[in-house]
């Protein structure tokens, strides 16, 4: 399946009637969502195939919690024909981007035909837009050792406001905060878990057939069945404990046998 096909429907036909209703976020959710964005004329594009006038999404993740359930996301898309943009935190503090597990679950993004960017937290360093830039130039090449493919857009994770609407590129590379892929397309979006900004098939934007970006945090849809935000959130942390407390039982067990060897 080729997935920047054209479709043949014209902005004037009217909106089918929804044929996958969403309960909630989960997988079969997400997969629906893009059944009806692709019934609807939408072809996923990069950043620089956005035509404002035309039917075109830009999928974006940003990879905020955890890189294994984006995983089960690229999956799905890749079923569909979709190439989406997989924004990876280099400061993460739930996920190491540079551990084996990380590499290799990016490693099956490339695989699936995914691209994968920076998710720069700026809030992390001082100093003035230049500055910025070569942390953010740092961080790319960091991510680009890690994946042996290039970084070449950026997303800014919570962003301040001299950043959201900043025109034109961020160290050298385009960024999905420019106001062309934000305040002159559709901006829809799952921040914490809800659309606060309106259902997507709802937005003006997708009505009049026009760009959209299209934001979701793989962390909310992975599951097979609807949960809540707060249901995730408790679930990951189960699991994180768990990882932890394995790791720690494994290191007081490697200790007090050298404790015991060197008293022996």
């Amino acid at each position: 399946m080729n997935p920047h096909a054209q479709s043949t429907m014209t902005s004037a036909e009217p909106a089918p009637a929804s044929r996958h209703p969403l309960h909630g976020f989960c997988l079969g959710d997400y997969r629906a969502l893009l059944e009806e964005l692709r019934g609807l004329g939408y072809r996923d594009v990069g950043l620089d195939g956005i035509d404002a006038a035309k039917p075109v999404m830009f999928v974006r993740h940003d990879v905020d919690l955890c890189l294994d359930r984006a995983v089960r996301i690229a999956e799905a898309e890749a079923e569909l024909g979709i190439a989406a943009y997989y924004y990876v935190l280099v400061s993460a503090r739930l996920y190491n981007p540079a551990s084996a597990e990380s590499r290799r679950a990016m490693r099956r993004l490339l695989e699936l035909g995914h691209a994968i960017g920076l998710h720069f937290d700026a809030s992390l360093y001082e100093g003035g837009a230049g500055a910025l830039e070569a942390a953010a130039e740092e961080e790319c090449a960091i991510l680009e050792r890690l994946t042996g493919a290039p970084v070449r857009s950026i997303s800014f994770h919570r962003p301040a406001p001299e950043l959201h609407g900043r025109a034109g590129l961020f160290a050298g590379r385009a960024h999905t905060y420019d106001p062309r892929f934000f305040h002159e397309i559709g901006y829809i979006s799952d921040s914490s878990g809800g659309w606060y900004r309106g259902h997507p098939l709802d937005h003006p934007s997708v009505k009049a057939r026009t760009a959209i970006q299209l934001l979701t945090h793989p962390v909310w849809w992975h599951a097979s069945s609807p949960r809540a935000a707060e249901e995730e959130i408790a679930q990951l942390r189960a699991e994180r404990e768990r990882v932890l407390g394995r790791g720690l039982a494994d290191a007081t067990a490697k200790a007090k046998a050298l404790a015991n060897g060197a008293s022996g």
